[in-house]
């Protein structure tokens, strides 16, 4: 697995009642409205820490608490919580989706924030979903070959979402940067034959959950010529991020948003040859290149080797 390996592991600091967690490179930190850290009886922190970013990613998705539930139901079953680099046949992660059937590419499906947007996106699309069972709605995502095995779990999954109701995630200091999105760089910050390239490209499947850099306020979010739909993050130094080509968009103007937020999905609007992400950045009003960016401020790698 090496670098591609997304981990989110859960510590509790009694003392400090704060719980973090790490989500590759992006870093959230949690603050529980109760005095006392997360625990749930028969699970591990790592296995809270998990059920936090499928709660976490739901509501950024504005998933009614039916939803959350059934998406709770599904990773208990199919993996009891765990990220899991194995499966039967490709299954992967929290809920065993597999690269053969479309999910995503193994990084992307072992990233537990991609893995929790894409079997939303998935419930969402199902005509109907809130009136339907939900074991019959778990299913209609999973197509599992144990299609009556969810609807046991849900007292679980109740007591999972009744504890974790309490905890809200800020974003990192400032100045901490995350990737947007992990795929390949198509085209980078520069000349690019007549004209010049004022970001990077970075080429992911349609639906790619978009993250936010870095905690800022979204000033613009809808249709920019040659952009098709984009999203602009000015962050409390003055940077501007922009993330453009989008398919659909997650964050409004005006929105606080944080480092690893979800914040749109990839898409192929605009001046697009493919689904990729536009990634630009602006300092002084001016683009600078995104890679050397992150360099200079300590940021993880924008670009799978």
């Amino acid at each position: 697995m090496g670098g591609f390996v997304v981990l989110i592991m859960l510590m509790a600091a009694a003392a400090a009642g704060v719980v973090t967690t790490f989500l590759g490179s992006q870093h959230t930190r949690c603050t529980p409205a109760r005095p006392t850290a997360p625990t749930v009886p028969g699970y591990s922190p790592d296995q809270i820490a998990n059920a936090t970013t499928i709660i976490t990613v739901g509501k950024q998705l504005n998933v009614p608490e039916h939803g959350l539930i059934i998406a709770l139901v599904t990773a208990i079953q199919e993996s009891r919580l765990r990220n899991l680099d194995h499966g039967d046949r490709d299954s992967l992660g929290l809920f065993q989706q597999r690269p053969s059937q479309g999910w995503g590419t193994p990084a992307h499906i072992l990233n537990p924030t991609y893995a929790a947007t894409q079997f939303y996106r998935h419930l969402l699309a199902i005509p109907n979903w809130p009136a339907i069972s939900l074991n019959d709605a778990a299913q209609a995502v999973q197509r599992s070959g144990f299609p009556n095995a969810y609807a046991r779990h849900e007292p679980a999954a109740r007591q999972l979402l009744t504890a974790l109701a309490g905890y809200s995630c800020t974003g990192t200091p400032p100045g901490e940067w995350a990737v947007p999105v992990h795929g390949q760089c198509t085209s980078r910050f520069g000349p690019r034959g007549l004209d010049f390239h004022r970001g990077l490209d970075i080429a992911a499947p349609l639906g790619t959950p978009i993250l936010a850099a870095s905690d800022g306020t979204v000033i613009d979010s809808g249709p920019a010529t040659g952009y098709g739909l984009w999203i602009r993050i000015q962050h409390p130094d003055g940077t501007i991020t922009t993330y453009g080509h989008n398919n659909r968009n997650h964050a409004q103007q005006g929105q606080e948003v944080q480092i690893g937020q979800l914040i749109a999905e990839v898409g192929n609007r605009g001046e697009s040859t493919g689904p990729h992400l536009h990634f630009q950045i602006e300092q002084h009003g001016k683009p600078t290149d995104p890679v050397e960016f992150f360099q200079r401020n300590g940021g993880p790698s924008l670009c799978n080797q």
